[in-house]
């Protein structure tokens, strides 16, 4: 969902933000990548993290029954396979998180824990955007101007709204426009396909 590649990142210091249980970190650390996972869940024990997804699991099942109109299942296929891939990430990420809690730092935007320019690229996925209803347009301008501060670039995908019927959040526009001088915008198109209309990120890199 970011164009990302191995040749591209094995140069690169990353941060997931507002990671959650995904299992980017677990497999870049891997294969040799250097990345740092950031969340607010990750004060909480495996055992619990374990619960919690599992009730997230259920109610994503629960939303995606019956609406196979409204996403593009050329990624997953089905449902079915859907909910597969997801257990399957999360058990990348609940064994990685057992044996090495120190790539999994507790945190939550738009405060994080890091000094400035402690890394040069960050992702965040799910999260800005997306829920942009339930988080206001302060929340994003902030949480973007702090990502900038620990990095050089941030990618952010998708740019919908999960009310706007595959519409791009009003969010995008005003971004664009505040985040000046602090970085340099480019909206590109993304292979990833879940969500109709979740076919762009935004790619932000500091200006120096």
């Amino acid at each position: 969902m970011f164009n990302l590649s191995f040749d591209l990142l094995k140069e690169e210091k990353v941060l997931d933000c507002a990671a959650g249980a995904s299992s980017f970190t677990a497999i870049a650390s891997k294969k040799g990548i250097k990345s740092t996972a950031t969340d607010l869940l990750y004060c909480k024990d495996p055992a619990t993290l374990q619960k919690i997804f599992k009730k997230d699991l259920s109610t994503l099942f629960r939303i995606h029954s019956g609406l196979e109109h409204k996403v593009n299942w050329g990624f997953f296929q089905n449902s079915e396979k859907m909910i597969k891939d997801r257990f399957n990430t999360f058990t990348n990420f609940i064994n990685d998180y057992t044996k090495f809690k120190e790539r999994y730092i507790t945190a939550q935007l738009p405060y994080l824990p890091f000094n400035d320019n402690q890394f040069t690229l960050a992702l965040s996925s799910h999260l800005l955007f997306l829920y942009d209803d339930r988080l206001n347009y302060q929340f994003h301008l902030d949480s973007i101007k702090e990502m900038l501060r620990v990095t050089s670039e941030v990618r952010i995908y998708p740019l919908i709204s999960l009310r706007g019927d595959g519409k791009k959040s009003s969010f995008v526009n005003k971004i664009k426009k505040d985040i000046i001088p602090e970085g340099k915008i480019k909206i590109l198109d993304v292979k990833y396909r879940f969500r109709e209309g979740c076919n762009e990120m935004m790619c932000i890199k500091k200006m120096e």
